[in-house]
């Protein structure tokens, strides 16, 4: 049976063609397909994860080996993000360094580590920008309206926006030209927690209630404030899950942001390295337990 190899580059062009068309008529008994990085589309449901590739009518899952070939810095999170996949679904690939991105991974690529790895992930879609008003409708007919846009880049609530109409799209090119997003299905809560993790272990639990009313974004920086709760008080599969995102994106020191749904279910919104901390021992016990958690640490040797 033919095996089938997928070339991801970073533009075609005629080079890259002549290679492809080369590589094929020297693996006759194989077949060679070529895809650019931002032909690829996903969807992270849950622990269910699927990548497509746009107007091809082979699923990744059909390939038997992927080349990354020039990713450059362009593509660097989608390329990582790639590879996190792949692993999952135990399709070969070269190069394997783009496994360990490391903190050159952004919000897209922690989210289908966390997705693979068995987590309540927000329902999210990823495609290039220059897809956004052809993908349009499909990401609404997977997420509903209102849904949430979440630049890759933004930090605090800044580069995150609810889009409620169709026409809501037309913000992202015409506000963030050129910029990446990453779409979410928006729940209607008011029950938002950031839990900041030390290792193996809690180190705060804290409630973040929205001041104004218009205003669905929790963060801190847009006016939220923070009601900081006794940390035994915190439900067991909220703690494991805070604990086991940590773990798989390999961060020491984190915050986990936690939504409850009105079913009550929990949703994994985003895990953040070198989290912000209040830094008033008598508002908030995040110094005190980072200091015990550093104790710790330097006893063990």
């Amino acid at each position: 049976m033919a095996k089938k190899l997928l070339i991801l580059v970073d533009k075609i062009g005629e080079k890259k063609e002549y290679l492809a068309s080369y590589i094929a008529r020297k693996m006759p008994k194989n077949e060679v397909f070529m895809a650019r990085f931002s032909d690829l589309v996903f969807f992270a449901n849950g622990n269910q994860v699927s990548v497509v590739i746009d107007d091809c009518e082979d699923k990744l899952t059909d390939f038997d080996l992927v080349y990354f070939r020039r990713v450059g810095s362009k593509f660097l999170s989608v390329g990582g993000t790639l590879a996190a996949y792949l692993d999952f679904i135990g399709i070969k690939y070269v190069d394997r360094i783009y496994k360990n991105l490391g903190p050159s991974g952004d919000k897209f690529t922690s989210l289908i580590r966390l997705a693979t790895s068995g987590l309540p992930v927000i329902p999210s879609y990823f495609c290039w920008h220059s897809k956004f008003e052809e993908k349009k409708k499909e990401i609404i007919l997977k997420l509903g309206l209102p849904l949430v846009a979440k630049q890759l880049s933004s930090q605090r609530g800044r580069g995150v926006l609810l889009l409620k109409t169709e026409e809501d799209f037309d913000r992202l090119n015409t506000e963030f030209p050129n910029e990446e997003f990453l779409f979410q299905k928006y729940y209607p809560s008011d029950k938002e927690y950031r839990i900041l993790v030390l290792e193996d272990r809690i180190g705060s639990f804290e409630r973040k209630i929205r001041t104004d009313k218009e205003e669905f974004r929790s963060n801190v920086a847009l006016g939220a404030k923070e009601e900081f709760l006794d940390i035994n008080t915190i439900q067991p599969e909220m703690e494991k899950i805070a604990i086991d995102a940590c773990r798989v994106l390999d961060i020491q020191v984190g915050g986990v942001d936690i939504l409850v749904d009105k079913n009550g279910k929990f949703w994994l919104l985003e895990v953040n390295r070198g989290p912000g901390l209040t830094y008033d021992p008598k508002v908030s016990p995040e110094l005190y337990s980072l200091a015990r958690y550093f104790t710790r640490k330097l006893n063990r040797g």
